[in-house]
């Protein structure tokens, strides 16, 4: 008797369809995931330019500049006498808002005034951010819920 190994087509179907069930399952827990890193994302990106612009004035040790243009924040400081756009923060993912201010950072490291800034999205499934700055010109990213307090 020739006995062959292998699988039937209805054991592969069943194998299939169960697989095709998880993935069902998980879609939105997966998608939700997605737009959640979208917020964490932007805040981090954020909060980078931030740093970016406070360390610019201590070394120039002259102020700079964060000024909103559209939907960017600029950093800018004077090169040579020339306003120059040091580095710009863009929103990356559509959804997502920030509610960007014009402030200075001061040479010494502090700004022109403490600020609280939102990182959202339009999901009710996310949690969405702060970036608190102290006028002293420390800062942290905090979630919503909690404030900057």
């Amino acid at each position: 008797m020739n006995k062959t190994a292998g699988f039937t087509l209805v054991e592969l179907m069943v194998v299939v369809s169960i697989i095709g069930i998880m993935a069902v399952l998980a879609f939105p827990s997966f998608s939700q995931q997605i737009m959640q890193d979208r917020v964490v994302t932007t805040a981090n990106q954020l909060n980078s330019v931030y740093k970016y612009a406070r360390s610019e004035a201590v070394k120039r040790d002259k102020d700079v500049t964060l000024a909103v243009s559209g939907t960017k924040w600029q950093v800018r400081a004077p090169v040579d006498g020339v306003e120059t756009v040091l580095k710009e923060f863009v929103i990356q993912h559509q959804g997502v808002t920030v509610s960007l201010v014009n402030r200075t950072v001061l040479s010494t490291g502090e700004i022109s005034a403490a600020s609280t800034i939102l990182v959202e999205d339009t999901s009710t499934d996310t949690v969405d951010y702060y970036l608190c700055i102290l006028k002293s010109g420390q800062n942290w990213l905090i979630e919503k819920s909690v404030g900057c307090a």
